[in-house]
């Protein structure tokens, strides 16, 4: 006798929406709608998703076991895609972090003992104006083919994604989960930056951080050596990195990202034709020898969905409706957000971390709808 799945109303369908539904779905126990305003193709600075770089760089702190825990668990799967799925997107080479300060009293990060060849580059090999770096072999994804492959796996997997605005969390709950008009079990909330306005959730801690970028490609005699790496250069000397970050992150399709801007609190969609130029200086001064011939395809910008006090990947049981009738209905209300500039490098961690809540919730989901059936009958 097959086990009644539980049936998922999940909203948001960015990285971490889709990675929700993915994990969910891998675990045979669940039916998974997504319905979002966004889907994969769609080009719009509130879906933030698309302008991602993006690469795999931890920056969990030596002492935040839980945030490395995510992003170890992610590279882990990149590092699977990118030996046995093309169609991911996912591809290994050489990163680079250049500081051109010396950090004082530095501490190797914690993924030293995560990433093969992790080392200090010798001072011979730094790039001009950089006083220190390291090196060790990460991941890029190529961020829009990425979230075609996770669509294409949730579809396969038997999940419906559909485009729907949501009005609020109660809305969410109210929407049919299959054409029988059933009602789900479990809510998800993915939305991101609409968690800050989304109705039942109301999270103020939410903040956008606009970030922009430069999209070129390089002759294809430099291709083979610039598709092997990706660098951050910090202006600063912080033992994660800190100041003006100038990033470059290659993709599988012979693109290569350029930034970036980290600016608090703007929504301006308009492109800075002045900050994509000095983005492009920052990277040419840093490697000539691969982006002096580099050719702008395009400049974009994003926002982020920074959250104060970290990401929020919480669940419980809740009872939505009290006050307009006694029936049951209760759900499981889960909530993954708040990913700031780092969605992708903990996308896989926080999703499974997100299944597991759910799951440590259902038994307490069934005793209260055990207890809302007795109360309806009194």
């Amino acid at each position: 006798m097959t086990a009644q799945k539980y049936k998922v109303n999940l909203l948001g369908a960015g990285v971490s929406g889709l990675s929700t539904a993915l994990a969910l779905l891998e675990t045979g126990r669940f039916t998974v709608k997504v319905v979002a305003t966004h889907l994969p193709t769609d080009l719009n600075i509130d879906y933030t998703s698309p302008w991602a770089g993006a690469h795999w760089r931890s920056y969990a702190d030596t002492a935040d076991l839980q945030q490395q825990e995510y992003d170890a668990a992610t590279f882990r799967r990149f590092a699977q895609l990118a030996e046995n799925e093309p169609k991911a997107g996912v591809m290994f080479l050489s990163g680079h972090d250049y500081w051109e300060v010396k950090p004082k009293n530095f501490v190797d990060p914690w993924f030293k003992r995560l990433l093969p060849n992790y080392r200090h580059i010798p001072l011979a090999e730094l790039p001009p104006g950089v006083e220190f770096g390291i090196t060790y072999t990460t991941v890029t994804v190529n961020a829009p083919k990425y979230l075609l492959y996770l669509q294409e796996q949730v579809l396969a997997r038997g999940a419906t994604v559909e485009r729907v605005t949501v009005a609020s969390l109660k809305a969410l709950a109210q929407i049919p989960h299959d054409v029988k008009g059933s009602k789900p079990d479990i809510l998800v909330n993915c939305s991101a930056l609409g968690s800050r306005t989304l109705p039942g959730v109301h999270d103020l801690q939410m903040f956008p951080t606009r970030g922009q970028i430069v999209i070129v490609r390089v002759p294809d005699e430099i291709w083979p050596k610039a598709k092997q790496f990706t660098m951050e250069r910090y202006s600063e000397g912080g033992a994660m990195g800190t100041g003006k970050i100038t990033y470059v992150i290659p993709r599988d399709n012979g693109e290569i990202v350029l930034g970036g801007t980290m600016e608090h609190w703007s929504t301006h969609e308009a492109i800075s034709e002045e900050t994509s130029k000095a983005i492009v200086e920052r990277v040419v001064g840093t490697r000539p020898d691969l982006f002096s011939k580099a050719t702008v395809l395009r400049s974009c910008a994003g926002l982020r969905p920074n959250r104060r006090g970290g990401v929020r990947v919480t669940a419980s049981v809740e009872q939505l409706d009290w006050n307009e009738s006694w029936t049951p209905n209760s759900f499981v209300v889960a909530h993954n957000y708040g990913h700031g500039p780092f969605g992708y490098q903990a996308s896989v961690g926080c999703a499974q971390k997100t299944v597991k809540n759910i799951e440590d919730n259902l038994q307490a989901l069934e005793q209260y709808r055990a207890s809302s059936r007795t109360m309806s009958k009194l």
